[in-house]
């Protein structure tokens, strides 16, 4: 009957594990890197890029899910350009900055609205023009910062008021000038990181002051990003030395909760540089960009966001308890660790089993207060099995 349980519990570990796969798509009719992504009821919209030829676009594009489709809307109305930024908020997508058809570093903003597919100018940054620079759009309000300029790097930091359409500079962005970051808006907080840089941060809009935070993707540069459910993500991106990042570690969430960021299924073909994404309701399309594989990387690719809020969190099946088993840290690279069951229930054997259900390794009469060394184990996604006569528990583990 034991064996029976943890068979069933496998494949139900298995099906949620499935579940959070990336799906391939038709590729799109066009190829660009450095492009711009969003979703608005029920479509995709990618705007800009740059083409295999490096150069400037104003093109703006639209995708249907349900036809796995494209059509070319009316080009953006602004100065053609590449390696500019955007960001959604509220049904529209502001959008601006980049470099010019004449090499002109570009300081204008815009908004677009997909319901009547119009375009408008706002008022210009009274700051330097600069290409790849960070733009969050939250709560009504916009941040801009860092980036490329005609003399380098930057690092200062300005809002933009969507209300009264006014512009404000903020403390600078601290540990140095830099490029291309990532970027995202969490609870009323702005977050930075990377970009060359090794540091990440979040900003405090009440009080003006910028915060260190856990810097684990480092100097990370030229991936996407965006907020979801209140979490943080990041695709794909190069290291600070312009080397692709493991394969492992190119698709990754930030819990602000916690401080801490959570490996995700990796990208296919590995990590991208100057990839671009969307989200149509629950789900995410990836594309785009230079990948480990193949230089102009055109393919498009899917994924289920709802899945990862199925957790494949550990479950007691006997008795009708539950226990919070949590492993620690994870990922890990080293030394697992336990947390969060029943100090009157804490010897186990534990089993560790491949995604396809081998037992990599086991430990008998395991006692939780203790430690398992996963150094000898390959990189990879793990299953983590605990048995005794009273509980059949399960959680997973990434192995870095």
């Amino acid at each position: 009957m034991r064996k029976l349980l943890l068979l069933i519990l496998f494949f139900l570990l298995i099906d949620s594990l499935s579940a959070q796969t990336w799906e391939q798509l038709n590729d799109p009719p066009f190829y660009k890197h450095h492009s711009n992504g969003f979703g608005f009821n029920g479509k995709g919209y990618v705007l800009e890029g740059v083409n295999g030829g490096d150069f400037a676009s104003n093109e703006l594009w639209e995708y249907t899910p349900e036809t796995d489709s494209w059509i070319r809307l009316p080009d953006f109305p602004g100065e053609a350009r590449e390696i500019a930024i955007g960001t959604p908020w509220n049904g529209k997508f502001y959008y601006g900055f980049g470099i010019g058809v004449q090499g002109n570093y570009l300081n204008d903003l815009w908004v677009f609205d997909p319901v009547d597919g119009s375009f408008t100018q706002l008022p210009s940054c009274p700051c330097i023009g600069r290409s790849h620079p960070a733009l969050i759009a939250h709560n009504d309000l916009i941040y801009m910062g860092s980036g490329s300029a005609a003399n380098g790097d930057l690092d200062d930091w300005w809002e933009f008021d969507i209300q009264t359409e006014t512009w404000t500079q903020k403390p600078d962005i601290p540990g140095g000038d830099r490029h291309h970051p990532f970027q995202f808006g969490i609870d009323g907080y702005m977050y930075v990181g990377g970009g060359h840089v090794y540091n990440w941060l979040r900003f405090d809009p009440a009080t003006d002051t910028w915060e260190n935070i856990n810097d684990t993707p480092e100097g990370r540069v030229a991936g996407s990003q965006f907020s979801y459910n209140g979490m943080g993500y990041l695709l794909g991106g190069d290291d600070a030395f312009h080397q692709h990042v493991p394969n492992e570690q190119t698709f990754m969430r930030y819990d602000n909760q916690l401080d801490e960021w959570e490996i995700l299924p990796a990208l296919p073909n590995g990590s991208r540089w100057a990839p671009s994404s969307f989200i149509i309701e629950n789900e995410l399309f990836f594309f785009g960009g230079i990948s480990d594989l193949i230089n102009n990387d055109a393919s498009l690719w899917k994924f289920d966001l709802s899945s990862l809020d199925n957790p494949v969190a550990t479950h007691e099946i006997t008795d009708g308890v539950k226990e919070d088993l949590t492993v620690f840290p994870n990922p890990v690279d080293d030394l697992i660790r336990f947390q969060g069951v029943s100090e009157d229930n804490l010897i186990y054997d534990v089993s560790l089993l491949s995604a396809k259900g081998e037992t990599i390794k086991q430990v008998e009469n395991f006692n939780l207060t203790e430690q398992i060394d996963v150094t000898d184990l390959p990189s990879g996604f793990y299953i983590v099995v605990l048995e005794n006569e009273d509980s059949i528990l399960r959680t997973k583990v990434t192995i870095q």
